[in-house]
């Protein structure tokens, strides 16, 4: 006997409708506090996924759209998941300062397959991987590393005197700068080493496709089903990057087991993964995972601030001018340390300028395990929910920022500085999951601009407000970092304020 369509829909629909009554009956608080958060109308079942099914560089502009729209607090759904994002300098800093915030938002469990549970990504170990690697970071560490920071880039140096008048990306050229000093610090590989790990210029060419890939399940509801991952193609580019890290983590894991056997260590030059081994807290996988996280989280961010640095400068000549000018007067021809880095204050101030423009995180998010109040006590946000903070967004909030569109440094002027909420800029995060290489980034970055700045001239085309964006797990030039260099004169020896033409 054939079954009806009418039949057909209502034992669909039924059931559907009975589940979807009970959800909000499970979830009436979460419903009730939600309510009192604006935010845009949503749809059944999908909520407000379908807006963010554009490119990455519309997405930053619809999520500015919903706080010019709706002010410093935005509820939206993506499905049956609550997500608040909160834009308030002062809520933030009470939010990601709260120890009800210590898990990572659901978004970075599709950063797990690549990285696992832990520093990065949440999860029961993190906080402890954390505690065992942190040493590597402080300033000590940091201060011997110093050595590794100018070889480095005296090599990078070398390259980009021998390149051409035309306009090129720099960003590939520092990326091999900071990968090497990276490999030679935080991995604990020598020079030879580093310069031999097999796959390592895949991994480092192709790291962002993998954020992209990363960044495409983030945001892109359907490919979280494993059949249409797998049917387009994705999950077969996903195994690729994990056999290239497998092998990667594999070989440097047993160099350093090895050595480690007959090697003494100071202890402000024990590398990561040094810290990793002899602590016997993890398993092999585990220390891989920990070790690519820290791999890839330093030497490709560090690379995209540099050149972040280096564009702005080449986009504002004065700037430049005043850099370089510092440069020849605090350091001379000699290496950095890091007395000359306190005193580089023009630098300081682009650096800082750089991070506002190009957020090393588009968004941090976290989800909430017991609810906690922002906004004077008027909104609540109920457990469960996935608060959002979004960098980029206030970092170009007009609110703080005098045209937030414009690359500016003297934004960090003294006396601009302190008539901002300082909570308005977090480059690094804020509260016990914030950035751990702040200090480690910002001195190998510094070092490397004041080599390349006394050594070349950088020129761009355009504006550095015209410049399209993109995001994929960090804010980037979507066109990439064009400049043009010219080596500056010399005049018996000593660098002059000038450049000649290859």
């Amino acid at each position: 006997m054939a079954i009806s369509l009418s039949t057909v829909l209502l034992a669909v629909t039924v059931p559907a409708l009975a589940y979807w009554l009970y959800w909000r009956w499970a979830n009436r608080r979460m419903l009730r506090l939600a309510a009192v958060v604006p935010g845009p109308p949503a749809l059944p079942v999908l909520g407000n996924a379908l807006m963010f099914l554009t490119n990455t560089t519309e997405q930053l502009q619809k999520i500015a759209k919903l706080f010019d729209e709706y002010g410093d607090y935005v509820r939206f759904w993506l499905g049956p998941e609550l997500a608040i994002a909160v834009k308030n300098p002062t809520d933030i800093r009470t939010l990601l300062s709260s120890n009800k915030l210590n898990q990572k938002g659901p978004l970075y469990n599709l950063m797990k397959p690549f990285i696992g549970p832990g520093i990065l990504s949440g999860g029961p170990t993190w906080r402890l991987h954390r505690k065992i690697v942190t040493p590597s970071y402080n300033k000590k560490s940091v201060q011997q590393f110093s050595k590794v920071f100018n070889s480095e880039a005296e090599q990078l140096v070398r390259v980009l005197r021998n390149k051409r008048s035309d306009t090129y990306d720099i960003y590939y050229d520092v990326l091999t700068c900071t990968t090497q000093c990276v490999c030679q610090t935080l991995m604990g590989l020598s020079k030879e080493d580093s310069m031999q790990l097999p796959n390592l210029t895949e991994i480092v060419r192709k790291t962002q496709s993998m954020y992209n890939l990363i960044f495409k399940r983030m945001t892109l509801w359907w490919l979280q089903i494993p059949f249409i991952y797998w049917l387009t193609g994705h999950k077969k580019q996903q195994d690729h990057f994990f056999r290239l890290i497998d092998d990667f983590t594999s070989i440097i894991l047993e160099k350093r087991r090895k050595a480690l056997k007959t090697e003494v260590v100071d202890e402000e030059l024990r590398s990561v993964v040094d810290r990793l081994i002899q602590s016997g807290e993890l398993n092999d996988q585990e220390i891989k995972h920990e070790m690519f996280t820290l791999f890839t989280t330093s030497q490709e961010a560090a690379a995209k601030i540099a050149a972040g640095v280096m564009m702005i400068l080449a986009h504002l000549p004065d700037w430049q001018e005043k850099v370089y000018e510092e440069i020849q007067e605090v350091v001379g021809s000699s290496p950095v340390t890091e007395s000359h880095i306190k005193e580089l204050h023009y630098l300081d101030m682009v650096y800082k300028e750089t991070l506002r423009y190009f957020s090393i995180a588009a968004f941090i998010q976290r989800t909430v395990e017991e609810e906690i109040t922002i906004n004077d006590s008027k909104i609540t946000l109920p457990v469960g929910t996935s608060l959002i903070i979004p960098i980029h967004v206030l970092h170009r909030d007009p609110k703080h920022w005098e045209e937030p569109l414009k690359a500016k440094p003297e934004r960090f002027l003294p006396e601009n500085v302190k008539n901002r909420d300082p909570n308005a800029f977090i480059p690094f995060s804020l509260g016990p999951m914030d950035c751990l290489g702040r200090v480690f980034a910002t001195a190998m970055i510094k070092t490397i601009v004041v080599h390349v700045i006394r050594s070349v001239h950088l020129e761009a085309d355009g504006v550095i407000d015209d410049i399209p964006l993109e995001v994929a797990i960090s804010v980037r030039s979507a066109n990439g970092y064009q400049v043009r260099s010219r080596v500056r004169k010399e005049q018996n020896g000593v660098k002059a304020n000038g450049v000649v033409h290859n």
